[in-house]
């Protein structure tokens, strides 16, 4: 039997799914317990939307977001250009609002802002993906609605190329280091989902890979020649060419990585593979919300915690969904939903608590 080809049915999600089989923990059927999530998240949702009419200007509230991110991006960018921001603080203070960029990539994949005006669309992912330097936005909306149908199955695209199902090791950690570690995982995702596309992943993406991976590979080549003063050790590089690379490693590529690691973490660790049932969002997430996590959480707007609430719900704004997140997650501990299961690093994401 042949899988489908990737298109998404938006009701999958946004309606309670069907749920296969028991609960294995508590051997009830996990139906009910999805309702309740969903009238919970759903019914605060309508709450606060008739308690604040601004919320109903969706796509002026997206855009807002959009400009005042990249308003704090250029104004940082160019503080460090006028030397009057060192490199240490110019990289985290870019990655901030980075995050924003990326929910607001992953709400225009939803469409969820100009649903009449995709040229507006288009234009804002590729602002973005010439900010995050990471896999290209339109192709990233045909896996990332693909996740949402096969969320923790073998052919979850998105999720295995940031290391779903991997045990913790030295390609897991490459993986989250930077997006070109997945290249190493490409055939085997290939070999379990046979509709990926791995030449179009490739062409689409690599000129950001291009620009990252080459940027960090000539910084580190002449950080070991002899930096600060690469050209005293012989290293060959002009002044201008060391003062391009460095300004490109702290304005674009840096932020991006540290954005990319940490929501590479948490996305990876907050959801479950392979021995989940299909379709069955009960099993899909957790939340994560340890105060060791904040580092984490601040460069990925609060992904750990509210990710669970997205899988439920999928059809809210990034700004709503942290919004209605204390009624949900409350429901959701409820239901018996988990929170903090820091097992699933040695599980290698399985559910199954046999070891862990």
């Amino acid at each position: 039997m042949t899988e489908p080809a990737l298109k998404f049915d938006p009701n999958v999600q946004t309606s309670a799914p069907s749920a296969e089989g028991p609960d294995p923990v508590h051997g009830l059927q996990t139906r009910d317990r999805i309702r309740a999530v969903n009238r919970a998240i759903l019914g605060e949702e309508k709450r606060l939307r008739a308690l604040h009419p601004w919320l109903k200007h969706q796509d002026l509230l997206g855009l807002g977001c959009f400009f005042g991110a990249l308003v704090v991006i250029t104004g940082v960018r160019e503080l460090y250009l006028r030397d009057m921001l060192t490199w240490w603080l110019a990289v985290p203070l870019i990655a901030l609002p980075l995050s924003i960029l990326h929910e607001l990539e992953h709400d225009l994949i939803h469409n969820l802002y100009f649903k009449q005006r995709r040229w507006m669309q288009n234009l804002m992912m590729g602002v973005i993906w010439i900010n995050k330097l990471s896999i290209n936005p339109w192709y990233r909306r045909e896996i990332h609605l693909y996740h949402h149908k096969h969320s923790g199955q073998k052919n979850d695209i998105e999720e295995r190329l940031i290391g779903l199902g991997l045990p913790f090791g030295i390609l897991r950690m490459l993986v989250t280091l930077h997006p070109g570690g997945a290249l190493l995982l490409l055939p085997r995702i290939k070999r379990d989902a046979p509709e990926f596309k791995v030449l179009k992943l490739l062409v689409w993406s690599f000129p950001s890979f291009l620009v990252s991976a080459g940027s960090i590979q000539i910084f580190m080549r002449y950080v070991g020649a002899g930096w600060p003063n690469p050209g005293a050790a012989g290293a060959g590089l002009p002044a201008w060419g060391w003062s391009l690379i460095s300004d490109v490693m702290v304005l674009l590529v840096l932020p991006a990585v540290i954005r990319q690691s940490s929501i590479v973490i948490l996305s990876s660790y907050s959801h479950y593979y392979e021995d989940i049932p299909r379709h069955d969002v009960f099993y899909q997430n957790q939340s994560l919300r340890h105060w060791a996590l904040m580092p984490f959480q601040l460069f990925t707007f609060n992904f750990g915690t509210t990710h669970i609430v997205h899988h439920y719900v999928v059809d809210q704004p990034f700004y709503l969904r942290q919004w209605v997140a204390s009624v949900g997650l409350k429901e959701l501990e409820r239901q018996g939903s988990r929170v903090n299961d820091f097992g699933v690093v040695k599980r290698a994401n399985r559910f199954s608590l046999a070891g862990g």
